[in-house]
């Protein structure tokens, strides 16, 4: 038995991703000539491994297979072969929600906030300004494989935006961190807008009014009881998967927030590192102190809101701010609803019909 097969079944849990991505990619490089016997060889994975597309498989196995693709296929875009092809039922129930939210910026939110769902180590950032707005996306596996992970990442959002949004021309530029694997021109074609490499980051680059972009079959109550689906699998996901320093850290913001206190110095403090420190092993996990900070925000907030005997003022004060103008902000940006419009969707949802 290989090493890398001994990871796979008997040591200890590595990070992990979503098994049928790792299905669709085994898959694909069979369609460029790779034998199911050469990936078992480079990945020790066997088809019993694949049997639960919900499972949960090591994320070291995707970039090697792709190292497998890329030696057999030099000079081709080999990545956006892959998106072009790929079901969308890779990305399970998460995919509903696109279908369902009112608008783009919320099936970002949605992406935001159920990454883990795909991956534990997958980092999703949406960032807004007046005359753009980024989706950046991050994998420690990226410098693995070269980006070709990146890059089908990147292809299947351009495409669920195609295929699932009303028409408009949202998107204006895509950037890569990487060289191109083939044409230039292949890349234009398949984005549709300009493609740029060497970037900082890998990223799609929209403008801004696509974020009020409905989608064809907008559903708000199917889009409520989907999310509440995928809560319950981020919370297995991360009781499967994560390492005893990330318990320790979600620990302490959990310890923390019953007192309202959310700041990072202090979460620092609690785990015993300095900040730091802190910050470093958040982002050797993917993932940021502020992120986790504010990731616990936004859970309790809505827990607190779904009390109606709590004033916004008040639910406000428990979550540590300081004037409630500065909560409605924040809750606006996490979840593209103010508190009240939040209560005010539950109190119709629960309303006898």
């Amino acid at each position: 038995m290989s090493d890398q097969e001994r990871t796979l079944h008997d040591g200890p849990k590595p990070h992990g991703m979503r098994a049928s991505l790792v299905g669709a990619t085994a898959m694909f490089a069979t369609t460029k000539g790779i034998s199911l016997e050469q990936i078992e060889q480079a990945t020790g994975l066997q088809p019993a491994d694949l049997a639960d597309p919900d499972g949960w498989l090591p994320e070291t196995i995707v970039p090697a297979i792709w190292r497998l693709v890329a030696q057999a296929c030099p000079d081709e875009a080999i990545a956006l072969q892959m998106a072009a092809v790929t079901p969308f039922t890779v990305f399970g129930p998460l995919m509903y929600v696109c279908h369902h939210a009112q608008d783009m910026r919320t099936q970002l939110q949605a992406f935001i906030r159920y990454q883990f769902v795909m991956s534990d180590r997958l980092h999703i950032e949406l960032l807004e300004g007046d005359d753009e707005v980024t989706v950046r996306v991050h994998h420690p596996m990226d410098a693995h494989d070269g980006g070709l992970g990146a890059e089908v990442g990147l292809g299947l959002g351009a495409r669920v935006g195609r295929e699932l949004m009303e028409p408009h021309r949202g998107l204006m530029r895509v950037e890569l961190d990487h060289p191109p694997f083939g044409p230039i021109a292949e890349y234009e074609a398949f984005f549709g807008v300009p493609a740029r490499f060497g970037c900082p980051t890998n990223r799609l680059v929209f403008h801004p009014e696509a974020l009020d972009a409905p989608p064809k079959q907008p559903d708000p109550s199917l889009f409520r009881f989907i999310q509440g689906h995928l809560d319950q699998a981020r919370a297995r996901v991360r009781v499967a998967g994560e390492g005893e320093v990330l318990a320790r850290i979600r620990q302490a913001v959990a310890d923390n927030a019953e007192h309202a206190e959310y700041g990072a110095e202090a979460l620092a403090r609690r785990v015993g590192m300095s900040l730091r420190k802190l910050q470093r092993v958040m982002a050797e996990h993917g993932s940021t102190v502020r992120g986790v900070l504010e990731e616990a925000r936004e859970a309790n907030a809505r827990q607190l809101l779904s009390d109606h005997r709590l004033s916004i003022p008040e639910v406000s004060f428990l979550l540590g701010y300081s004037e409630d103008r500065a909560f409605r902000r924040a809750f606006k940006r996490w979840t593209g609803v103010t508190p009240a419009q939040l209560r005010r969707s539950t109190r119709s949802a629960t309303r006898p019909g």
